[in-house]
């Protein structure tokens, strides 16, 4: 949390509430334990070169992906939870059968592992 802490507060946002969080599962599912945990109690982040996002930009993002998702040109990620875009405009996330944090990569295609959790993405980013 420290990292998150140095942050410039431009770069960051607010820890969501629990009514946030409720309203968000809503309309969109349940959120990962581990990444409700990290919104709940850090907000969002920078990790490597990538924004985690917060539970505003969060809402903003799940429905983008909703409005792009499918074929013939759109994405293609089943169960998947939405945690950011990358600097490319792809969708990054928590794979919900592995755990893992993957990308969708529209310049290159395919799907691509950036980490074997949460954790390990936010660590190897710090």
């Amino acid at each position: 949390m420290a990292h998150i802490a140095s942050l410039p507060r431009s770069l960051r946002e607010d820890i969501a509430t629990e009514a946030q969080l409720a309203e968000f599962e809503s309309l969109y599912g349940m959120i990962p334990s581990d990444f409700r945990w990290f919104l709940r109690n850090c907000g969002s982040g920078i990790f490597g070169s990538e924004r985690v996002d917060g539970i505003s930009a969060l809402f903003n993002g799940h429905e983008k992906f909703r409005r792009e998702f499918g074929h013939p040109r759109g994405w293609t990620f089943l169960d998947f939870f939405l945690i950011g875009w990358d600097g490319n405009g792809n969708p990054f996330g928590i794979d919900l059968k592995t755990g893992e944090v993957v990308v969708e990569d529209h310049n290159f295609g395919g799907k691509h592992r950036l980490a074997g959790s949460l954790e390990e993405f936010m660590l190897k980013g710090i």
